[in-house]
């Protein structure tokens, strides 16, 4: 199967949001964290808080590493590829690490961004600030990417969703 050429070093623009959404991200991982440390013993008694900071935990980690994969072309063509590629090394080495993410990001950004809707899909039957943070048409910006835009509404989803966790501790 034939690769298609991806640069290897990203844009000086993408580079840039790159690093505003590592911050954002870093900084509601933060909060996450402090909220889990300081509730410990409620969220340990309580199954409903433990899943929801299961849940939050695997989005803000599948929205830190698919930040880390933007940079992609977005062809179908592509993303087939490099699924097939990722299977492959899958099988070959039996590990898979940020290397091979990296050099599979046309599938592996996909994959990440799904599993964090699907934890956001979870998190907005019980929260509608989450569900209507979810649902908003993303803006388009200058400059900005399929993939940049909809990464920014998911990580903007994540917020509210750790703000309602915050409220219910």
């Amino acid at each position: 199967m034939a690769t298609t050429a991806k640069p290897d070093t990203p844009s000086y623009a993408h580079l840039d949001w790159l690093i505003r959404s590592r911050e954002a991200n870093q900084r509601a991982s933060l909060e996450l964290h402090k909220l889990v440390g300081t509730h410990s013993s409620k969220i340990k008694k309580k199954k409903p808080l433990s899943v929801k900071a299961q849940v939050l935990t695997s989005v803000a980690f599948s929205l830190w590493r698919a930040a880390f994969l933007a940079d992609k072309t977005g062809t179908h063509a592509a993303t087939i590829e490099d699924a097939h590629a990722f299977l492959g090394k899958m099988l070959t080495d039996n590990a898979i690490t940020y290397p091979q993410d990296r050099a599979s990001r046309e599938w592996t950004y996909n994959y990440y961004m799904e599993a964090a809707r699907h934890g956001l899909q979870i998190l907005a039957k019980n929260w509608l600030s989450v569900e209507a943070t979810l649902s908003q048409k993303t803006k388009v910006k200058k400059g900005s990417t399929l993939e940049s835009r909809r990464w920014d509404k998911y990580q903007a989803t994540l917020n509210a969703a750790i703000n309602e966790f915050k409220g219910e501790l």
